[in-house]
Order: C-alpha cells, then sequence, then structure tokens
C-alpha cells in the first residue's frame, strides 16, 4: 500500500510558478522638451531642444543620439479607440555642452509641449 502512494506521489509532480518580485522594466527615460531650437531673431520648429533625465555633458548624451522620441498627449476626440495620440521624433545631435540634444519629430511639436514630458526610449541600440 505504502508502494502505492509513493508511485502515485513521485508521478504527480507539481510546477511551482516563480512570481517576478521585481518591478516592470521601464525601456524609456524621462526628457523635458524646453523649446525650439532659435537664434536672437528667428526659431526652427523642426529642431526641438530636449534635457534628459541625468544627462549633463555631451559625453553622456552621445548615447541617446538616433533614439526614438515619443510625445503622448490627450486629445477630445477618439481616434482608434484611444483619446492618446503621440508625435513620433528622433534624437539627432548635442546642443551646447550641458546635456542637451536636439530631436527632430515628424509633425513638429505643438508649443503648448513647452515643459512637458516626453519619453526617450532605449532603442534602436548601438552597443
Amino acid at each position: 500500500m505504502k508502494a502505492e502512494q509513493q508511485q502515485k506521489g513521485a508521478t504527480k509532480t507539481v510546477k511551482k510558478v516563480k512570481v517576478n518580485q521585481k518591478a516592470p522594466v521601464r525601456l524609456w527615460v524621462k526628457a523635458i522638451f524646453t523649446g525650439f531650437r532659435r537664434s536672437k531673431v528667428q526659431q526652427n520648429e523642426n529642431q526641438a531642444l530636449l534635457k534628459i533625465q541625468h544627462v549633463d555633458d555631451v559625453s553622456s548624451s552621445r548615447f541617446y543620439w538616433g533614439k526614438r522620441v515619443a510625445y503622448i498627449y490627450k486629445a477630445h476626440s477618439l481616434k482608434n479607440n484611444t483619446k492618446f495620440r503621440t508625435i513620433w521624433g528622433r534624437i539627432s545631435r548635442s546642443h551646447g555642452s550641458n546635456g542637451i540634444v536636439i530631436a527632430r519629430f515628424n509633425r513638429n511639436l505643438p508649443p503648448r509641449a513647452i515643459g512637458s514630458t516626453l519619453r526617450v526610449f532605449l532603442y534602436p541600440n548601438r552597443v
């Protein structure tokens, strides 16, 4: 009788599901849209200046060259079953020596976006 119980116990193997206790991985970094690239008398709306979080010099901003940027905003009407819309862009190069970068977007960012948060995604990865 004990031999039968041992055989039954041997055939019933319980798989433990590993529960992930860590926070989900975030594949983007926060950036602030500080304004458009400009001179004294004109501004270029197709070149947006971004201040990326924890980036304070040109050497650390080089990592983000070519990375994709998204400006996510909320509209009033539904489109594709959502009120959220995005304007996609790409970081092109650095601006100055304090870590600010220049980004170009498919559609120029609206002026109301100045001071708002953008997402700098960590892909495409060149490493």
